[in-house]
C-alpha cells in the first residue's frame, strides 16, 4: 500500500511539473515598418490622422480635440492649448512647431514642439 501511495505521489508531482513548464522569452516589440503599421492602425482606430512630420520620414498621430474652436481665455479652458491670437482652443493635437498660446494665467507665451 505504501508503494502505491508513493508511486501515486510521484505521478502527481510529475504532472504538476508539466503545468509550470517555462514559456520561453517574451516576443519582441515591433520595429521599423511593423511598428509604423501598428502605430498607424492604433491612431486611426482612435479617430486620428497619421501624417508625416519633418524631413526624416517620421509620422505622428494628430487628433481633433472635442473642444476645438471653443472660446478660451487661459490654458485650463481647453483640453490642449488656448491659441493667443484667436482666443480659441487648438483645432488639433499635438500642436507642432512654435505657437503663441495663453498660459494658466492668461498670459501670451510661445510654445515650440518639434
Amino acid at each position: 500500500m505504501t508503494r502505491i501511495l508513493a508511486l501515486f505521489s510521484v505521478f502527481l508531482l510529475l504532472g504538476a511539473c508539466q503545468l509550470i513548464a517555462p514559456r520561453g522569452p517574451a516576443p519582441l516589440a515591433p520595429v521599423g515598418a511593423a511598428k509604423v503599421a501598428l502605430d498607424r492602425a492604433h491612431c486611426t482606430a482612435h479617430g486620428g490622422r497619421f501624417d508625416p512630420i519633418g524631413k526624416d520620414g517620421s509620422f505622428m498621430c494628430f487628433r481633433t480635440p472635442e473642444d476645438a474652436g471653443k472660446m478660451c481665455n487661459k490654458s485650463s479652458d481647453c483640453s490642449t492649448a488656448c491659441l493667443a491670437n484667436s482666443h480659441s482652443c487648438a483645432p488639433i493635437t499635438p500642436l507642432v512647431g512654435c505657437q503663441d498660446i495663453l498660459d494658466g494665467a492668461g498670459q501670451r507665451v510661445t510654445q515650440c514642439i518639434n
